[in-house]
């Protein structure tokens, strides 16, 4: 598909995420274990976990041109990873709200989908000592012309 690098959206998302809360680590498809965790006054520093799906074909969005011009769209999942499950829920509030209809080259606007929650991430000794909240975004995608082909 000419014109379409996922990879090079996936990475200006995750700048602009990195960009906007420079005080998160980020770590991208996986949940660092406790060992590497950054400490700050013997408790865990909230931090932030992406992981990416892949390319998906959107029913709705077919071309005259050929399924190379066809609409597509890809998501990410974003956690935030906290000792409380209410910083947990605000951290990501905040995070959600600088990202909902942003943009990045080459895509259509980010939106929310899908359900999320709020977990318990890890225990110590039988007990909840990390939480984490996570939430999904979407966008569309295309070949050539970003937008031109996308169906409102």
């Amino acid at each position: 598909m000419s014109g379409l690098n996922l990879v090079l959206i996936q990475e200006q998302i995750a700048a602009h995420i990195s960009a906007e809360f420079p005080n998160y680590e980020i770590y991208e498809d996986f949940i660092i274990d406790d060992e590497q965790i950054n400490k700050m006054d013997n408790k865990v520093k909230p931090y932030i976990v992406l992981t990416w799906s892949g390319l998906g074909h959107s029913a709705r969005g077919g071309s005259f041109g050929g399924v190379r011009f066809d609409e597509y769209f890809s998501s990410f999942e974003i956690g935030i990873v906290a000792p409380t499950p209410k910083q947990c829920r605000k951290a990501l509030n905040v995070i959600l709200d600088s990202l909902i209809g942003w943009s990045p080259n080459g895509s259509g606007r980010l939106v929310p989908f899908g359900g999320g929650g709020t977990y318990v991430a890890a225990e110590r000794n039988g007990k909840p000592h990390l939480y984490i909240s996570t939430a999904s975004l979407s966008f569309p995608v295309n070949a050539q012309g970003v937008g031109d082909y996308i169906t409102p």
